[in-house]
C-alpha cells in the first residue's frame, strides 16, 4: 500500500527515498532473501526444484545412449 508522503523527505512510500539506495541501504526483499536464513532456504529450495528435471533429463538421455550402444 502507497502512503502518501510517508518519507519526510516527500517520497510516495516509506521504503523510497527520492536520492535512491545508498551503501547502506538494501532493497527490502534482496534484505530478506539474503540476510535472512528463510531467504537462503529460498534460494536452495528453488535450485533443488529447478535441478532435479535436468538431472533426470539428463541421465534419462545418458541410459537411451547406453541402451543404443549395448544393442549395436
Amino acid at each position: 500500500m502507497i502512503l502518501r508522503n510517508a518519507g519526510g523527505d516527500g517520497s510516495t512510500y516509506a521504503g523510497h527515498s527520492r536520492y535512491g539506495y545508498g551503501e547502506e541501504t538494501m532493497h527490502p526483499i534482496l534484505r530478506d532473501m539474503l540476510m535472512e536464513p528463510v531467504g537462503w532456504l529460498t534460494i536452495s529450495g528453488a535450485l533443488i526444484i529447478l535441478g532435479i528435471p535436468v538431472f533426470t533429463a539428463y541421465f534419462i538421455r545418458r541410459k537411451m545412449r547406453e541402451d543404443e550402444r549395448d544393442k549395436r
